[in-house]
């Protein structure tokens, strides 16, 4: 009789165990109700000087800012603002993660905007959908914070601190949005990132 099939033994009990060590370690999106974000205004006049890969840029520091979401998406950028903002991050709170909500929302990025699809049975509005999602451009404040966003991936349970900002390019102002409610061109967050943290 010939046993060495007996060799690939262990492997029939290895590989399931690892795959579940993984799924464990990966462990499920978050789907429970976030927050809104919290934004504090500023007075005005409170500038700083970063350096991009370009040069020094002035920024001009609109409002304090504190946001918890999941990571819907993530976008790698490759244009003129890349030079102070690499990455941008399509992102949900309030009842968008619930399971039931979730699973009829699709998100997408494209050049620096986002968008979103919803099938008729979602249990909210459009409305809700671009009030409590965003796609925020991140201008990281140093290089290790730069290396915690570039590792943010897909339904990543995330918390961002830092400003709400207008960045003073020699080509003409990148403003943020300060509210909730708007869509369109200009509509998306510019935050510069002082913190993050990773949830769950």
């Amino acid at each position: 009789m010939n046993n060495r099939w007996l060799v690939y033994l262990p492997l029939i009990f290895v590989i399931p165990l690892l795959l579940l060590v993984y799924t464990w370690l990966e462990g499920e999106p978050y789907t429970g109700y976030i927050a809104d974000p919290i934004q504090v205004g500023m007075e005005s006049g409170s500038v700083i000087n970063i350096l991009g890969d370009e040069g020094y840029v002035s920024m001009s520091l609109l409002a304090s800012y504190e946001i918890e979401a999941v990571v819907k998406s993530t976008n790698r950028q490759w244009d003129y603002p890349a030079q102070v903002s690499q990455y941008d991050l399509a992102l949900a709170w309030g009842d968008l993660n619930r399971e039931d909500i979730d699973a009829t929302i699709t998100y997408g990025q494209s050049g620096r905007f986002y968008g979103y699809r919803w099938s008729p049975e979602t249990p909210v509005s459009p409305a809700y959908i671009g009030s409590h999602s965003a796609n925020v451009h991140l201008i990281h404040s140093d290089r290790s914070t730069l290396k915690q966003i570039r590792a943010i991936d897909k339904d990543d349970h995330i918390r961002l601190q830092g400003y709400l900002v207008q960045v003073n390019f020699p080509s003409g102002a990148w403003r943020s949005s300060l509210t909730r409610n708007d869509s369109g061109n200009g509509a998306c967050e510019i935050l510069y990132v002082t913190g993050v943290k990773m949830l769950d």
